[in-house]
C-alpha cells in the first residue's frame, strides 16, 4: 500500500500524532514496573551476569574476561553509568564508581542497565515505523509500530538489563538504513546500515545473519555505479567484490570489532567462551528436553506467546506474499527472517528471546499482507477493510492485555525476598548454606567487609553455589555428601529448577536422587510459596544434619 491516495492518515501532523501516541504507549508499557525486584534480579536471572560485567567496564577495565555474550552492550551500560555518574553520586554519597557501592545496593546501576533496554525498545518501535513507511507506506508503518509496541516479548525484554532488546533495535536500525541505501539515497546509508549491523552483531551474535539483507541492500545500491563503470570499461565481477567488501563487509566487520574489541585482544578466550557457548545451544538447556520439534515450539509457543498467534499465521502469510511481490524490502528482509529463523530453531535451547530480532519484522509482513489484500481489487475495499480493521483489532489487542498482564506482575513482594528476611532473622550470620538458582540472593562472607567500611550491620553467609544442571553433565555439588564434605548447614532449593527436572526426570535421574536423598537426609524447615499480592517460585529450605 503506498502514499498516492490523500487519505486522512497520509496528514503529515495526524500521522506525527498517531505516531507519537505509540510511542508513549510504547514507553508506558515498557516503563511499568522497570525498577521492580531491585536491588534484586527477579525478573530475569542473566541481570546477575550482565550487571557486574558492565560495571566494572565503567570503572575502567574493558576486557570483559566473558565472551558468552559479545561486549557492545556492557560498554553501552558502562557509558550510561559514567554519564550518570552525578546523579549516583548524590544518591550514594560517595564514590559510585567503587565495587563497595556496587556491592552494597547494586539497585541504582540495574535500573540503569534496565531503563538502557527500555529505550531500546521504544527506539525499535520507531525504527520499525521508518521501515514500514519508507516500503510500504504510513498506515503500514504506523499498524506495525502500535502491534511492536504491546507485543509481549518486547514488552518483557524490555524490562531486563540484558542484551537482547538493544540488538534488536540496531538490528532494525540496519534494515532501516540498508533499505534507504536500496532504494537510491546513497553510499552513506548502505555504509551506515552495515555499521549498525556490525554494532547489532557485537550485541547478538546470532545477527550475523544481518550480513544477507546488507549484500541485497548492496546489490540495490550499487547497481547502477557497476553499470556505469562496466560500460566504461571495468570488469563487472571484481568490481562488484570490490564494493561489497568496502562498502558492506569491512564496514560490518569493522563495527563488530569496535563493539566487541577483545575478541581479537583476547582471542583465546574468545575462542573458548565461543565454542562453549554454541556446545550449550546444540546440547540443550534445563527445561528443553521435552519441547519436541523446535521448529514448531518456536512457532506456536515462543512466537505464539511473543506476537500472539494471529500475528504469527498473518506473519507466515506476509512472507509467502513477500516472495510472490518480491519488493527491495522483501528481497532484503524475507530471506534473512526465514534463514534466522531456521538457523535458531535448530538449536537445542528454544528461549523465547532468541526470537525477538526477527519479530518485528514478522509483525510487519502481517500487517502489509493485510492492507495490500484489502486493496488488492476496488470491489473488495468497501468490505475487505473492516475486516481487515477488525483482524488486526484482535491481533493488537490479546497482545496489549497479555503485556498489561506482565505489567501488573511486577508488583507486591517475591518469595524470595521474604525468605532473604527469613534466613536473616533465623539463621546465623556465617553459616555455610547451599544455593540453586533462583534462590534469594544473600551476602556472602567475601562480600561482608563492604558493608563493614560503610558502617552497615548485614548477615552474610559462606554460600556454596549449586549450578544449574544441564542436559549430558553431572555437577558434583548436587550430591548431599559432597554438600556435607563441605559442611554445609542449609540448602535452599528452588521450584524454578526443581519442576523442570521433575518434568524431564528421565534426562536428569541423578538430579532426582538428589532431592529425594535431600528429602530423606535433611529437615525440611521452611517452604515459601506465593501468597496473595505475592510472586515467585516455591522455595524450600532444608537443614543437614552435623558431623557426617
Amino acid at each position: 500500500m503506498n502514499d498516492s491516495p490523500r487519505k486522512w492518515w497520509s496528514r503529515p501532523w495526524l500521522a506525527a500524532a498517531l505516531l507519537a501516541a505509540v510511542l508513549i504507549l510504547a514507553s508506558a508499557l515498557r516503563l511499568k514496573g522497570i525498577a521492580w525486584g531491585l536491588p534484586y534480579s527477579f525478573i530475569n536471572a542473566d541481570e546477575n551476569t550482565v550487571m557486574p560485567i558492565a560495571f566494572r567496564a565503567a570503572q575502567g577495565h574493558v576486557n570483559p574476561g566473558f565472551f558468552f555474550y559479545p561486549s557492545f552492550y556492557f560498554y553501552l551500560v558502562a557509558a550510561a553509568t559514567l554519564v550518570a555518574t552525578p546523579v549516583l553520586w548524590l544518591v550514594k554519597h560517595a564514590d559510585p564508581l567503587t565495587l563497595r557501592a556496587f556491592v552494597i545496593d547494586p539497585g541504582p546501576y540495574f535500573l540503569i542497565g534496565r531503563l538502557a533496554s527500555a529505550a531500546a525498545g521504544v527506539a525499535a518501535v520507531y525504527f520499525l515505523y521508518r521501515i514500514g513507511r519508507t516500503a510500504f507506506g504510513r498506515p503500514a508503518g504506523l499498524a506495525a509500530a502500535l502491534l511492536l509496541a504491546v507485543a509481549p516479548l518486547a514488552v518483557t525484554y524490555s524490562h531486563v538489563a540484558v542484551t537482547d532488546m538493544t540488538a534488536t533495535a540496531l538490528a532494525l536500525l540496519a534494515i532501516w538504513l540498508l533499505l534507504e541505501a536500496a532504494q537510491g539515497r546513497g553510499r552513506r546509508w548502505l555504509i551506515g546500515g552495515a555499521l549498525a549491523a556490525g554494532l547489532a552483531t557485537s550485541t547478538k551474535y546470532n545477527l550475523g545473519v544481518l550480513v544477507l539483507p546488507a549484500t541485497v541492500a548492496a546489490l540495490y545500491a550499487c547497481r547502477e555505479e557497476v553499470a556505469r563503470r562496466a560500460a566504461a570499461g571495468a570488469r563487472a565481477a571484481r568490481l562488484w567484490a570490490r564494493l561489497l567488501v568496502l562498502r558492506v563487509y569491512v564496514p560490518m566487520l569493522l563495527a563488530f570489532v569496535a563493539g566487541s574489541p577483545f575478541v581479537v585482544l583476547d582471542a583465546r578466550r574468545f575462542v573458548k567462551d565461543f565454542a562453549r557457548q554454541n556446545e550449550i545451544m546444540g546440547r540443550g538447556w534445563l527445561g528443553f528436553e521435552n519441547v519436541g520439534n523446535g521448529f514448531w515450539y518456536n512457532l506456536h509457543t515462543n512466537l505464539g506467546g511473543g506476537i500472539g498467534m494471529v500475528l504469527v499465521v498473518l506473519g507466515i502469510a506476509g512472507i509467502a506474499w513477500a516472495f510472490w511481490r518480491r519488493t527491495r524490502l522483501d528481497l532484503m528482509v524475507a530471506p534473512y527472517v526465514v534463514l534466522y529463523y531456521l538457523y535458531i530453531s535448530t538449536w537445542k535451547e528454544l528461549a523465547d528471546r532468541y526470537l525477538l530480532p526477527i519479530a518485528p519484522l514478522l509483525i510487519l509482513f502481517a500487517v502489509r499482507f493485510c492492507l495490500e489484500l484489502a486493496g488488492l481489487r476496488p470491489s473488495w475495499r468497501r468490505v475487505a477493510l473492516p475486516l481487515v480493521a477488525a483482524v488486526l483489532a484482535v491481533a493488537c489487542v490479546l497482545p496489549l492485555a497479555s503485556a498489561v498482564s506482565f505489567d501488573r506482575a511486577l508488583s507486591g513482594t517475591d518469595t524470595r525476598a521474604v525468605a532473604k528476611d527469613w534466613i536473616e532473622r533465623t539463621i546465623p550470620s556465617g553459616t555455610v548454606i547451599a544455593m540453586e538458582n533462583y534462590s534469594p540472593q544473600l551476602v556472602g562472607l567475601l562480600d561482608k567487609p563492604y558493608s563493614d567500611q560503610a558502617g552497615l550491620v548485614q548477615k552474610a553467609y559462606k554460600i556454596v553455589k549449586i549450578p544449574l544442571p544441564l542436559p549430558g553433565t553431572l555437577a558434583k555439588q548436587r550430591s548431599v555428601s559432597f554438600l556435607e564434605s563441605r559442611r554445609v548447614r542449609y540448602v535452599v532449593v528452588s521450584s524454578k529448577v526443581y519442576d523442570r527436572v521433575f518434568a524431564a526426570a528421565g534426562s536428569y535421574p541423578y538430579l532426582v536422587d538428589f532431592y529425594r536423598q535431600l528429602e530423606q537426609t535433611g529437615t525440611l524447615v521452611k517452604e515459601f510459596r506465593p501468597g496473595p499480592g505475592q510472586r515467585g517460585p516455591v522455595l524450600k529450605i532444608y537443614r543437614l544434619p552435623p558431623g557426617a
